[in-house]
């Protein structure tokens, strides 16, 4: 299998294919805080996105005069979907998906960097089933991947971690599962390996359908943002000083939440329908505090060498600021 054997070279009008697919999980706008006008957030209730629900509860998108009217959705992919539609102004991706529909002409921009990933704070994310077999990479030869969404950044870096430890990549198969359903999915055998990310990892944890086998985003490289802010360039176009101030409110609030574990904690528990003790007891991530171009542009490279992007996306493309 060579490298650009994963491009997708699709015309404009099916560029959304490659990244629809995702549904509405519930509408929670917030109460409208200030006169400004409203910032529609399309959000996922999982650690990595907790920004949009801190910002709200902790009254900093408020005092950064973002009037912040979030609503959770199940996946990445249905945000961009949301938000190319006009039915939410800003959302939350990660980067293969921002950066697949940029290669293919579709007006996205990247706003800020969200979670960050990095060995100081690593959590393993590629897990399988509790009473799986394997132990170790030679394992996964033939094996069947659960990832979020296909040709994303989750795929991205299984495939990185497969060559680090020469898994032949054609050997291996992807299905695409929401983080929801695979710790089941892994106990079942329906697949054989999955990426997990938190609250879902915990309480996979706690059901005893899974065990931790490998991290496959520090194949990548040893600080990463696995998950972006986004909107399209013309909310940007109408809207300069909403966006910057919108940005500005996204790195108080990461500043924020990288400081109160607890207080922050609590409110994933209630997004996630947590116990905010089970919470308290999670390997939590960090939120970038600047747009950084070190988190994106290797990623981005990255991606172009698998074939995952039709052509490369340089960071100026990607990023708004």
């Amino acid at each position: 299998m060579t490298d650009q054997n994963l491009a997708r070279r699709v015309p404009r009008s099916a560029a959304l294919a490659l990244i629809a697919g995702g549904a509405f999980v519930a509408a929670r706008p917030a109460v409208a805080q200030t006169s400004a006008p409203a910032v529609r957030i399309g959000s996922i209730p999982i650690d990595a996105s907790g920004e949009s629900y801190y910002g709200v509860e902790s009254g900093i998108f408020a005092a950064n005069g973002v009037n912040a009217q979030v609503t959770t959705l199940n996946t990445g992919s249905a945000i961009i979907t949301a938000v190319l539609a006009g039915d939410l102004d800003v959302g939350i991706a990660n980067p293969l998906q921002i950066a697949v529909a940029i290669a293919h002409g579709v007006p996205l921009q990247m706003l800020a960097p969200a979670a960050l990933y990095s060995l100081r704070d690593a959590n393993p994310n590629l897990v399988v089933a509790k009473s799986s077999p394997f132990t170790s990479p030679k394992d996964l030869v033939g094996a069947t991947f659960g990832v979020s969404s296909l040709s994303d950044f989750n795929q991205l870096s299984l495939l990185a971690y497969l060559d680090a430890n020469k898994v032949p990549r054609e050997s291996v198969h992807f299905v695409e599962l929401p983080f929801s359903e695979v710790g089941a999915a892994l106990a079942r055998g329906t697949i054989g390996a999955g990426i997990l990310t938190e609250p879902f990892k915990t309480q996979a944890v706690a059901a005893g359908q899974i065990r931790d086998f490998g991290d496959t985003y520090l194949t990548i490289q040893p600080e990463i943002a696995p998950i972006y802010w986004f909107t399209t360039k013309g909310w940007i176009q109408k809207n300069p000083d909403l966006a910057k101030r919108f940005v500005s409110a996204i790195f108080a609030t990461a500043r924020w939440a990288n400081s109160h574990y607890k207080e922050s904690g609590d409110i994933l528990a209630r997004v996630a329908k947590m116990d905010p003790a089970v919470v308290a007891t999670m390997k939590r991530l960090y939120f970038a505090t600047s747009n950084d171009r070190k988190y994106t542009e290797h990623t981005l490279a990255l991606a172009y060498q698998y074939g995952m992007l039709p052509r490369a996306v340089t960071f100026g493309e990607f990023s708004a600021f």
